[in-house]
Formats: C-alpha cells, sequence, structure tokens
C-alpha cells in the first residue's frame, strides 16, 4: 500500500507519542480542564456572578473527567489508525 506524506509524518509522530501515553492523555485532560474552568470563569464575570472554590471544583472536575474520555477516544482513533497504516501490519 502506498502511503501518502500525511500518512507517514502521522506514523512517525503517532510512534513517539505512543511510547509516552501518560504525557498523551495528561496533555489533553490538561487542555479541557483549563478550558472548562476558564469557561465557567468567563461567564461568571459577564453574569456578574461569583466564582467560589465549589464552582472552580465542580467544572475542574467536569472537565476532568471530559478530558479523559477525549484522550482516551484520540488515543483508540489514532491506534487504530496507525495499525492500519503501519508497514507490515
Amino acid at each position: 500500500m502506498m502511503l501518502t506524506e500525511k500518512d507517514k509524518a502521522f506514523i512517525k509522530m503517532w510512534r513517539e507519542k505512543r511510547t509516552a501515553k501518560f504525557q498523551f492523555f495528561s496533555g489533553i485532560v490538561l487542555q479541557i480542564v483549563l478550558i472548562a474552568v476558564t469557561y465557567k470563569l468567563v461567564i461568571n464575570y459577564f453574569s456578574g456572578g461569583i466564582f467560589d472554590i465549589e464552582v472552580f471544583l465542580k467544572y475542574g472536575l467536569f472537565g476532568l473527567i471530559l478530558g479523559i474520555v477525549v484522550a482516551f477516544l484520540k488515543f483508540r482513533t489514532n491506534e487504530k489508525r496507525y495499525k492500519k497504516l503501519k508497514p507490515g501490519g
């Protein structure tokens, strides 16, 4: 099977990232947690609400759970694509 340059770049990139699973998962989880907390902070600022520790923890937990799910699904998708494209596989 002939691979495009994009597929070759993906295989090379994914070989490196799959060995560092913890960094891959933690990077995605951290991004989503920060986005969730920042979103709620901005909404509270413009609505005049109070941003207390309970709201911070609630949205932080929501972001953590969502981040774990997204990281797992993204990892599975990339792993399936890698297995389909890798030479000899």
